[in-house]
């Protein structure tokens, strides 16, 4: 005997077929538009990375070459490298914009201000849109409420911030001898006149006066610079002393190192005291700048044999932000302990054995200054 099936719960499953029919299509817009807005998120995140190595590179470029022109190809070489949607970003020319940016204190964001007569800044702008040189994005499921393709606008700032350096020079009395020549008194440095002795000028052919000419290199790389550099000079025997504070007028630095020059005298190698130095010019000093990056340079041609541990000196600097880099300058240097304090201030250690190499090592630090994104 066959059994019939009620009219109600026909009824109740006509209405859930119904259902289902309705809902099928709107699951399946909700579902592309799911995934169209992970497919937007995905792009966002090329577009922020792609514009971060652009500006990063551009202002790396600038740091190095001082030209607006190299920095813009350099950001359109380092866009095409990075793809959205699938695609290499293509940079128009007003994608690329140089500035100025600066901050008050360290409390508040830098801000950028398209143009001015000394630019620090260089702003990368990545953009997808319908005016942008490779268009708007397309969705993957075009259509969906009327909307076929979006748009991607992003911003990087790469910034040369602005520097206070510290120059840490060593003074000792085996500064009065050649790069090549050890540093034994007796006898007087090979180059020294008859009858010189320690407090006479610097002989010719002396380490002190080879510093002194990669110094002036490197001044004058400061001064040609695109952003603002001030200088202190601090400089050590067996004790130390700040000899002149930080300054935009590197003259000022000149012509205290060659107070040295005309009267250079005997003196022990008090590495960690320079350091020490150098971080309270940097910190103490009337001109010092809040917003500023702290930089410490310390040169020393021998080995540390007096006064403060140099390590420890370093590693009190860098809690107070400071980046230390070190040079060494001789074969007579120790180098291995001057490493461990760039590592400890987050730096670099470099070594020269002649003057061509001191001018050399001098030239590259003022690359690698810092710059950094700051936006």
């Amino acid at each position: 005997m066959s059994r019939r099936i009620p009219s109600g719960n026909r009824s109740r499953t006509g209405a859930i077929l119904v259902l289902i029919v309705v809902l099928i299509p709107v699951l399946l817009m909700l579902s592309a538009f799911a995934i169209n807005i992970a497919y937007m998120e995905l792009n966002r995140t090329e577009a922020h990375t792609a514009a971060d190595a652009a500006a990063r590179a551009a202002g790396r470029e600038f740091t190095v070459t001082g030209s607006i022109a190299a920095a813009k190809t350099r950001a359109k070489q380092f866009a095409e490298l990075n793809e959205i949607a699938g695609n290499p970003l293509t940079l128009a020319d007003s994608d690329i914009v140089a500035g100025v940016s600066q901050r008050a204190s360290t409390a508040v964001r830098y801000t950028f201000t398209p143009g001015g007569t000394n630019p620090n800044a260089i702003r990368v702008t990545a953009r997808r849109t319908a005016a942008a040189p490779d268009g708007a994005v397309p969705l993957l499921m075009p259509n969906v409420f009327g909307i076929g393709t979006f748009n991607i606008n992003h911003e990087a700032v790469s910034s040369l911030v602005e520097m206070d350096i510290a120059l840490v020079i060593d003074r000792s009395g085996s500064m009065a001898y050649a790069a090549n020549e050890v540093a034994a008194f007796p006898p007087a440095p090979a180059s020294a006149p008859a009858g010189w002795t320690f407090c006479d000028a610097a002989p010719p052919n002396s380490r002190w006066r080879n510093v002194v000419d990669a110094t002036s290199v490197f001044l004058a790389q400061l001064n040609a610079s695109p952003i603002s550099e001030l200088v202190s000079l601090s400089t050590y025997n067996h004790g130390a002393i700040t000899d002149q504070p930080l300054t935009g007028n590197y003259a000022l630095i000149t012509a205290s190192l060659n107070n040295y020059t005309n009267s250079l005298c005997s003196g022990g190698t008090n590495i960690g005291g320079g350091i020490n130095e150098g971080s309270g010019a940097l910190a103490s000093s009337p001109a010092a700048r809040e917003g500023a990056v702290k930089v410490i340079i310390v040169l020393t041609d021998g080995i540390h044999n007096i006064g403060t541990n140099p390590i420890s000196a370093a590693t009190s600097a860098a809690s107070g932000g400071v980046l230390i880099f070190t040079i060494t300058f001789s074969a007579e240097a120790n180098q291995s302990t001057m490493q461990s304090v760039a590592a400890v201030g987050n730096g670099r250690h470099f070594h020269a054995n002649s003057p061509s190499d001191l001018i050399q090592v001098f030239q590259a630090i003022t690359k690698l200054l810092p710059n950094l994104l700051t936006k």
